[in-house]
Parts: structure tokens; C-alpha cells; sequence
């Protein structure tokens, strides 16, 4: 997002990644009182990304006997990085319980060494656009406004935030715009990545119409293929 004014100035579909990043800081040990706070410094690191990728709430409302309603949120516990002390077994897959508990540990075991983390931060590093699911899906007549356009709405949504910390979870929920979405989740601006296909580059016969039209297809597509976690649902 720093370089945005690089994008060409042609017609074209773009998507925005978040990437990971960690630096020597984060992985080196660090003895305090005999444990290495780089543990769990990473794990916060860790779960911080996730957080990038959590949808909203879902709102659930029904009707109950004798004028009740029933009335309250979800909300995803994806059980990737915190585990539930509390969790019982109740008569799910044992198999399945397991090889989530076997995934845990091989993080737990991972990120309790040094190396461990640099190699777990260079492969995480490595992911995007080739692994990581896109934030938003876009098609655009000029790239480059475009994605300008993207820069400065992020860039006000943050000042706002600045002075209105305590609104974080409305902005969240409220949010109309790609940049006001990043902001609130608190993605870092050098964490954020724009890829883009630069429809004259493909060097296709077709009119500018016909790119036009094709372009918005796709973009239709990706969004119903990659449901894009910032993208207009």
C-alpha cells in the first residue's frame, strides 16, 4: 500500500493481501526468569494474523412460545491458534478431536525454539498471493486511482481511529469501504498488498467494451469462489 502510485494507470482486476511479517526481534530467544518471552510474543504475533482473516458476528433472530424471541451473535472459534480448557468430549469424532490436539502440539513444539519460529515466520512470510486467501477483490477502469483511492481511505479511517479508539468494533461493523474494513482490524499499511492483472498487458482482440464486461464477470466469480473477508457480502 506504500507504493500504490507504481499501479498502472490501465483498466484491470485487482486483490489486496495481508502478508506476515516477523523480524530477528521476534524470533530470537529471550530468557526472562528462567523462560523464553518469545514464546509467547510470537504466539501474539500468530494471533494477531488470524484475526486479519475472522468474519464478523453473525446475527441470529427467531420467534419462541408465548411471544419470546430468540436473539444473539456468533462468532467463529476457528481453534487454529487458543485451545478451550473446557472443552468436553461430547461424542464427536474422537479421530478428528486427536489430530486437532496432534496439530497443537506440533505448533506448541514448533514455536518453542528459536529455529522453529524463524523457519514457521519465512514460511508464513512466503504465502502471499500463492497461498493466502485475498482480503478484497476488486475490478477497476484506472488501477492506479484505484488503488490511491484504496490508500487514502485507509489513511483517514486510522486518524479517525486515532481519536476514536473506543469505536474500533463499530467501525468493523459499519465500515462501507475496503480501506475503513483494514483499518478497523488494525493491518498494518506496509502488511498490505495489492496484486493486479493489467487488462492491456494480456494483449487480448477484444474491444474495450468486451474487457470491461469480462473484467466484471470475473470479478463476480472470484468473489463468490474466494468470498474475500473485506470484500461487499
Amino acid at each position: 500500500m506504500l507504493e500504490v502510485e507504481q499501479a498502472p494507470e490501465s483498466p484491470g482486476i485487482y486483490a489486496w493481501y495481508v502478508t506476515f511479517r516477523a523480524s530477528a526481534h521476534d524470533w530470537e530467544t529471550r530468557p526472562v526468569d528462567g523462560h523464553d518471552s518469545s514464546i509467547e510474543g510470537f504466539l501474539g504475533l500468530l494471533r494477531e494474523y488470524a484475526s486479519y482473516y475472522e468474519p464478523l458476528p453473525i446475527t441470529l433472530r427467531g420467534s419462541a412460545p408465548y411471544g419470546g424471541r430468540w436473539d444473539g451473535a456468533l462468532e467463529l472459534d476457528h481453534g487454529m491458534i487458543s485451545r478451550d480448557p473446557y472443552e468436553k468430549d461430547n461424542g464427536s469424532d474422537r479421530r478428528e478431536k486427536e489430530r486437532r490436539e496432534q496439530d497443537r502440539e506440533a505448533l506448541d513444539n514448533t514455536i518453542s525454539s528459536q529455529t522453529g519460529r524463524r523457519l514457521l515466520a519465512q514460511f508464513l512470510s512466503r504465502t502471499t498471493p500463492v497461498f493466502s486467501s485475498p482480503l478484497y477483490i476488486g475490478v477497476a477502469e484506472n488501477l492506479n486511482e484505484r488503488l490511491q483511492r484504496h490508500r487514502n481511505s485507509y489513511s483517514r479511517a486510522m486518524e479517525w481511529l486515532r481519536s476514536n479508539p473506543h469505536d474500533v468494533d463499530r467501525l468493523k461493523r459499519d465500515a462501507k469501504t475496503f480501506g475503513q474494513r483494514a483499518a478497523a482490524r488494525g493491518i498494518a499499511m506496509e502488511n498490505l498488498e495489492a496484486w493486479v492483472i493489467d487488462l492491456k498487458e494480456l494483449e487480448l482482440d477484444a474491444s474495450v467494451y468486451s474487457l470491461r464486461e469480462s473484467a466484471r464477470s470475473a470479478e463476480w466469480l472470484l468473489h463468490r469462489l474466494f468470498a474475500p473477508i473485506l470484500g461487499r457480502q
